[in-house]
């Protein structure tokens, strides 16, 4: 089309073009704070010309090409996986801060201080044999190590089921967001398979992936319409046409299942909390066998290998620090217990074997589940020193340091990737954020644009009004 309703219609198509890119320029700025929302750009072309014979061709004006999402899939893949490294080791460090709570070290109420009073107190009876009170203070020094035991076995349980919890919750958590990724993925292809843009959906897929990294490290996918499937474990979790629940396993507690195969994530908050699990009972288990070794090896020193009473009671579920007691008959009676060499015909002022005991904090000592294996020399009421053992107090000691380096590990961890994360945050700002100042930028530019095109409208009416109404007869 030629003439003045050519250059009417090349107008009416610039008005309409630059609404358009106006629209969009307002949609970025009222989503300016928006999370995950990514900027988006109208792109035009000159719309297809026409040819007027023996002159040749004419601009037919302007048309709208796409309204693109401004994106870097790479920095974006790249943030999701940072975010899930850093979701793991931030779950990890918060658990093992409340373990450390737990053991409360150094302190003068933790179990090293209570363990030092008891070994004093045996010390002060190898001196005092004959001094009821010097008993007695062994007695309740002891009973109080118990409590001391029985509280941050507790505490380790309450964590270990919290923790376990947790688990559950974020599987839920991400049953639930894949089921959102589905709908979305159905909206997204309804929208791409007619040809068109869906930018804003796109957006809420890209955030509800990057959450899904953030419980459980993920793998994505996307088919030509743009439609996600995510993996896990090598496992698949969401395809085009299907979806698979993730579930817990009861045994090992807290790992993960999808289509009934078990599978190991490498990131994510679910990771940490896994890594933080373990760790849990690896101090369970050390915090038994330090209460096994500590009572094991005062009965046979304080029985005479058997001979006589036991100074502890043990349970037999292998919960020792949840179990140890002291022998209730100790407790009705202080006078039981055993501080001279002879156990039958007591020998007064002969603190030798509360001595004996007392020694034990000094001497080295070896986990084992048979009683058997702790050779006890009854003439010199000592426990023969095992290779590759430790002291009470020692072993004790390692466990807290060992627990305090993985923690410092982690928190060194999360340190190290939030600077790496909000570098790319800041990178991905750049490329998708919305910038204020170029938007205002725009609505300038397409305003004078829009208000050019009008002009031209209102000179083709003047000038159809004078072709109309003022020529001819």
């Amino acid at each position: 089309m030629s003439g003045l309703f050519g250059t009417l219609n090349n107008a009416t198509k610039g008005l309409s073009v630059q609404q358009s890119a106006l629209q969009t320029t307002s949609h970025n700025i009222s989503n300016a704070n928006t999370e995950g929302y990514s900027r988006q750009k109208v792109t035009m072309v000159a719309d297809n010309p026409y040819t007027l014979g023996g002159i040749g061709q004419l601009g037919t004006g302007v048309r709208i090409a796409s309204i693109d999402r401004i994106v870097d899939p790479y920095v974006n893949n790249q943030l999701r996986n940072e975010n899930s490294s850093l979701e793991m080791y931030s779950q990890k460090s918060d658990v093992l801060g409340q373990l450390e709570g737990i053991f409360n070290e150094p302190s003068t109420t933790g179990l090293n201080n209570n363990l030092s009073q008891v070994f004093s107190s045996w010390t002060y009876l190898g001196s005092n044999p004959e001094l009821a009170t010097a008993k007695t203070m062994v007695a309740q020094n002891s009973e109080t190590f118990t409590d001391t035991l029985h509280h941050m076995s507790n505490q380790i349980d309450s964590l270990h089921e919290g923790t376990v919890q947790d688990i559950e919750k974020n599987v839920l958590d991400f049953n639930s967001k894949v089921q959102q990724l589905d709908s979305l993925n159905k909206q997204i292809f309804n929208v791409t398979s007619q040809g068109q843009a869906p930018n804003d959906l796109l957006d809420q897929q890209d955030r509800l992936l990057s959450e899904l990294t953030g419980i459980a490290g993920v793998e994505a996918s996307y088919d030509k319409f743009n439609r996600v499937s995510v993996s896990v474990g090598g496992q698949s979790v969401l395809t085009e046409d299907s979806i698979n629940k993730m579930s817990v396993a009861s045994d090992p507690v807290g790992q993960l299942m999808v289509n009934k195969e078990t599978i190991a994530i490498k990131s994510g908050n679910i990771k940490g909390s896994q890594e933080a699990l373990t760790e849990i009972d690896n101090k369970k288990q050390e915090l038994n066998e330090l209460a096994y070794t500590f009572a094991t090896a005062v009965n046979k020193v304080h029985s005479d290998g058997g001979e006589g009473a036991d100074f502890f009671k043990l349970g037999t579920d292998k919960n020792y620090a949840a179990s140890i007691q002291v022998n209730q008959e100790i407790l009705d009676d202080v006078s039981k217990i055993n501080a001279g060499k002879n156990i039958t015909n007591v020998v007064g002022g002969d603190g030798t074997r509360a001595q004996a005991i007392a020694a034990l904090q000094n001497t080295k000592l070896e986990y084992s589940a048979d009683p058997a294996e702790m050779k006890y020399n009854e003439d010199t009421m000592k426990i023969d020193n095992q290779v590759g053992g430790s002291t009470i107090s020692g072993a004790y000691n390692d466990s807290v340091t060992q627990m305090g380096i993985v923690k410092q590990q982690s928190d060194n961890m999360v340190d190290s990737q939030e600077s790496l994360v909000s570098l790319l945050e800041a990178r991905k700002d750049s490329v998708s954020g919305v910038s204020i100042n170029e938007e205002v930028t725009n609505t300038i530019t397409y305003q004078s644009a829009f208000q050019a095109n009008a002009r031209i409208i209102s000179v083709v009416s003047e000038m159809l009004d004078t072709l109309i109404n003022r020529t001819g007869v």
